[in-house]
């Protein structure tokens, strides 16, 4: 009897962690997920709630330099300072920026967006202001996803929810098989509408078919949010080297010499059209000139030109790939978590794993009600 019980044991402790885990988590699951449903097509979402902000007529003509369209923003907003200009991805896209207006009398960070023929302003939004109309609606669920706009300490929190939730994937995985032949049954639906069975075996089923998504959900859930902790981790096994401006000294805040729009000029010539995105960091001295590259994972131009704001020299090239494993294995983390590494099928696929973890969520705290019933 007591050789008989004793495998039972492991299994008995398993139950309880996968039970009481789901319980506690439920709630952080079920925000992450309905907030990230959400935000999956975030771009295609904000643009059609604001159109008169984030398109324009196509033209063929000459874009704008940018440092019109930064003028014209600070005529509006005084004081207002780009930290990242991003440039229209399609014929009839906005320029948007990314800055603080501190003349404004506005606290935190503003997004702004331009007409990229003239450098006119369009419009701007207070970003992390709540509220729910169609100009902030997208930018406050971004925000929830990512610290329930509460700050540091809860997306460390998020972070730990998503380490916790990757090892339940083993133990859920483990608790999904039966003992001998008959394994295939877990991934079965079966019983009659609304019974006992049939919540328990939708509820294993799902969580078996979608495991792939949520597990990669889970993982790259604690990168993105613990990062500096999961570099040092990664790094005992490869080195992570990190993008050039991490590693760059500090330097005195000057007006820079160069212009942003010459900034272009030296990194990429003529070819515009290869830039995604210009980020200034004054603290360094240098612009980060972003731009598209065969070896990108998404659509966010991963090649990086330091081009420095005195001088217009090219500081120095990184690729987000970088040169060892580890870099390799943080360059696909934001790719994977938001499903733009495989296109739209990601996108879709891991829309898909969020609308399943709300139902995991659900159905999970269900068992658990209708069994202590």
């Amino acid at each position: 009897m007591a050789g008989a019980a004793a495998p039972r044991r492991p299994r008995r402790g398993l139950k309880l962690w996968h039970r009481w885990f789901g319980l506690l988590a439920a709630l952080w699951l079920a925000l992450l997920a309905v907030t990230g449903v959400a935000i999956t097509f975030y771009e295609e979402i904000d643009r059609a709630l604001n159109a008169d902000w984030r398109s324009v007529p196509a033209s063929g003509a000459a874009p704008a330099p940018l440092d019109a369209a930064v003028a014209a923003a600070a005529r509006a907003l005084p004081g207002f300072a780009p930290s990242m200009i991003e440039l229209p991805g399609h014929a009839g896209d906005t320029l948007w920026m990314m800055g603080r207006a501190p003349g404004s009398g506005i606290a935190g960070p503003v997004q702004v967006f331009s007409d990229p023929r003239d450098g006119s302003l369009l419009g701007w939004r207070e970003s992390g202001r709540v509220a729910l109309d169609r100009r902030h609606v997208m930018d406050i669920l971004y925000g929830l996803h990512i610290d329930l706009l509460a700050g540091p300490w809860m997306m460390w929190f998020f972070g730990l929810v998503s380490l916790l939730w990757a090892i339940d994937h083993g133990i859920a995985i483990a608790l999904a098989f039966p003992r001998g032949a008959h394994w295939i049954r877990s991934f079965r639906i079966a019983g009659r509408r609304a019974s006992l069975k049939r919540l328990f075996d939708s509820h294993r089923a799902w969580g078996l078919w979608f495991a792939p998504v949520t597990l990669v959900l889970a993982v790259t859930g604690v990168t993105l949010t613990w990062d500096e902790d999961s570099r040092h981790a990664v790094g005992l096994l490869s080195p992570v080297t990190g993008r050039l401006h991490e590693s760059m000294a500090d330097v005195p805040e000057t007006p820079p010499v160069l212009g942003i729009e010459a900034a272009l000029a030296r990194a990429v010539g003529t070819a515009r059209a290869r830039v995604h995105s210009v980020r200034l960091f004054p603290d360094h001295g240098v612009y980060a000139v972003r731009t598209y590259d065969p070896r990108d994972r998404d659509d966010q131009g991963r090649l990086w030109h330091y081009v420095a704001m005195d001088d217009g020299r090219i500081v120095g090239t990184r690729h987000d790939n970088g040169t060892t494993a580890g870099d390799e294995f943080f360059a696909w983390q934001y790719p994977l978590h938001s499903g733009k590494a495989f296109g739209l099928a990601g996108r879709l696929a891991i829309l898909a794993g969020g609308a399943v973890t709300l139902w995991l969520c659900w159905s999970g705290v269900m068992l658990w009600w209708r069994r202590r019933r």
